[in-house]
């Protein structure tokens, strides 16, 4: 029986020779090499048959926004991604990140609007004016666009992910950009932020992990910088 993960490939002598120099040169791993070029031969035999097959693997939405972000080599379709860490809140009270996101998740279901404004100042200077286009472009076309809130510590994976309706992100913080009672009373004494994002739809992420992700510019894994670095924002590709 063979080994789960692994294959055997068979070419010729010289083919094989030619591909391990390749691969040498290239500085690619050839794990990373074989998978692309089966990927690229079920493109090119039968798109319809793979794009199916892998929205069976790996569920239909996560299949789709891989296929759209291999096709556009480009960070307008990636991901948000936040890792939540330890916070206060309103009354200087210590709150970890599952019950901050719990938080958000009351406040989305009990508001009355079915979304909540969740808010951040882990960047300087808010997000990247182009960036904040581009998403709000997205979201206003009807795109999935999803923020995905990842856990440290002991965990160091993505835990909830939420479907992205705005973003509206200042470098020197602004007010909420809709009515309070739509944050969490937890945090209403925040006055300003420098990225607010408008978030609904917020659930347990069972599909998405830490590890299937690469950030576009530097190519680093997602689950390595969340175990080994004080990341807590920006934004990621499947792999």
């Amino acid at each position: 029986m063979g080994r789960p993960g692994y294959m055997s490939l068979y070419a010729d002598e010289k083919t094989q020779q030619i591909f391990d120099e390749f691969v040498k040169i290239k500085g690619i791993k050839k794990t990373k090499a074989l998978t692309e070029m089966l990927e690229i031969y079920m493109l090119c035999q039968d798109e319809e048959l793979y794009t199916r097959l892998k929205k069976k693997s790996l569920g239909a939405e996560v299949a789709k926004q891989m296929l759209i972000q291999r096709t556009h080599k480009k960070e307008l379709h990636d991901y948000i991604i936040m890792r939540l860490g330890t916070s206060y809140d309103a009354d200087g009270n210590i709150i970890d990140g599952i019950e901050t996101i719990n938080a958000y998740i009351r406040n989305c279901s009990e508001n009355g609007k079915g979304y909540t404004w969740f808010s951040t100042n882990v960047l300087s200077k808010g997000m990247n004016e182009k960036k904040v286009r581009n998403y709000n472009f997205l979201c206003e076309s009807g795109e999935n666009v999803r923020i995905l809130f990842a856990i440290g510590k002991d965990v160091n994976d993505i835990v909830y992910s939420a479907r992205v309706l705005e973003i509206v992100s200042e470098s020197d913080g602004v007010t909420c950009p809709d009515c309070i009672d739509y944050v969490p009373s937890e945090f209403v004494d925040e006055e300003k932020a420098k990225i607010w994002i408008k978030i609904t739809d917020i659930q347990e992420e069972n599909e998405l992990k830490a590890e299937m992700l690469k950030f576009r510019k530097t190519n680093s894994n997602l689950k390595q910088v969340i175990s080994n670095s004080q990341f807590n924002f920006g934004y990621v590709y499947i792999e």
